[in-house]
């Protein structure tokens, strides 16, 4: 078997693979010999079916197998073996051999083959990175404390209504004959409207167009149990009766509140409960503040590791692989995030291909990055549920739905790559408060 490489430009070439009868008749004439020792055909005892029998009755397409088989390993040896930086598959050219299985013992075969051009990475050579360090601020800490007086709080059912409370009861609709069991949280009720809820009683009713309670139909459908399409569909007056009166006493700020919301013993005094709310926030502010330095350290890859690609061959294969899904209109659009994606999977592969010893995948990174993205589900609510989550995650890599595995490997190896660059590029660190983080997320994210 001989295979070729003509490569026509930096990003192009053509691969050849030629098959002579040495190549692939030995392997045919051996799998027609074990069909003939255990093929049941009327006419002939069980294993005495002839040879040339077989070979007439199977033998064409047991050739065809064979000898695609053959090329494709061929295909794929060669570019292993070569380290040519491929993108996208090789695609047969259907116009450049025509095939008479019948006749023909040699057999040629040639693909269009698209690679990437040669580059180098080097990573202490690359720009500075700023890391975005967030302090949170007095009031943040204040709001903090003030949702876990709430979250631990008492449970009352008073007799008239405050804003602050959650109404229990019946929303129905006359003309409609609409009726939904419902809870409306009077707190996130536009502010013309809340006067219309404070001091109802238990029994009371009232009166109002549907669309001028809540600022949004997500607020609306979550109030009374429908989905946000249902809840725009809504207009005109409704009737709501009143069954409860919910409201939460807050939590005093002692002993009790700080076991319960941080852990048994771990503070002793507000100064200390302020100090540990202060760093639950840090850390959830630098989860976010992480995601963008990963973000920048991608893009000062992409954007400074030149690295041209066979533009025309891809869009010819993505038009192939995507046949009558996707039209060239659709590719030309979104093909320049494609392209950056395609170098930025072939500067990582690169990295770890020279850097193999310091960049490993085991078990526990695949566990990290499921329980990362259980925590960031969660929020701040994940504080205290690490036994949870570490069990929520391992049942999700065991059960494999949609080849989670593979997908959190994948995951997990690019954030390994990513984690060893920034080790090697100089990263600047800036404390900035949240607002200006966010001002700075927005503008790098829209601008990507």
């Amino acid at each position: 078997m001989e295979t070729n490489f003509n490569k026509i430009s930096a990003t192009d070439g053509r691969l050849k693979v030629t098959l002579t009868p040495e190549d692939y008749q030995a392997d045919v004439d051996k799998q027609i010999k074990e069909y003939a020792k255990t093929a049941k055909i009327k006419g002939f005892r069980p294993g005495h079916v002839p040879f040339g029998y077989i070979k007439k009755l199977y033998g064409k397409s047991l050739l065809v197998d064979t000898v695609i088989n053959k090329v494709s390993g061929a295909v794929n040896s060669y570019i292993t073996e070569n380290k040519l930086k491929v993108v996208g598959d090789p695609m047969p050219d259907n116009d450049a051999y025509k095939i008479d299985w019948d006749n023909d013992t040699e057999f040629n075969f040639e693909y269009e083959v698209g690679t990437a051009s040669d580059f180098t990475v080097d990573l202490e050579k690359l720009p500075a990175i700023e890391n975005y360090e967030i302090e949170p601020t007095k009031s943040q800490v204040d709001d903090a404390i003030e949702d876990l007086q709430k979250r631990f709080g008492t449970d009352l059912e008073p007799e008239d209504a405050e804003i602050g409370d959650l109404l229990f009861g019946t929303l129905r609709q006359e003309s409609s004959e609409f009726e939904s069991q419902s809870g409306i949280p009077t707190d996130k009720v536009v502010k013309k409207s809340q006067k219309l809820f404070k001091g109802l009683e238990k029994g009371s009713k009232v009166t109002f167009d549907i669309q001028s309670i809540f600022e949004t139909d997500k607020d609306l459908g979550f109030a009374i149990g429908k989905s946000d399409e249902e809840a725009a569909a809504l207009a005109g007056d409704f009737e709501f009766t009143v069954d409860k009166i919910s409201r939460v006493a807050p939590a005093k700020i002692d002993q009790e509140l700080f076991d319960k919301a941080i852990g048994e013993g771990k503070v002793s005094d507000e100064e200390g409960f302020r100090e540990e709310i202060s760093n639950i926030i840090k850390e959830n502010y630098n989860r976010e503040s992480g995601f963008l330095l990963d973000f920048d350290v991608e893009k000062t890859l992409v954007d400074n590791i030149k690295i041209d690609l066979p533009d025309a061959y891809l869009k010819k294969w993505l038009l192939a692989v995507n046949e009558g899904k996707v039209t060239e209109e659709d590719i030309e659009k979104e093909y320049d995030a494609f392209a950056r994606g395609v170098r930025l999977d072939l500067i990582k592969g690169e990295i770890a291909s020279n850097n193999g010893e310091e960049i490993k995948v085991e078990y526990d990174d695949v566990l990290e990055v499921v329980k990362a993205e259980i925590k960031n589900y969660f929020g701040p609510q994940a504080q205290g549920m690490d036994d949870f989550i570490t069990q929520m995650a391992k049942k999700q890599l065991e059960e494999n739905k949609d080849n989670a595995f593979r997908n959190y490997y994948n995951k997990a190896f690019g954030k390994k790559v990513i984690d060893f660059a920034k080790g090697k590029i100089s990263i600047k660190n800036k404390s900035v408060k949240v607002e200006e983080f966010n001002e700075i997320a927005k503008a790098k994210y829209e601008t990507a």
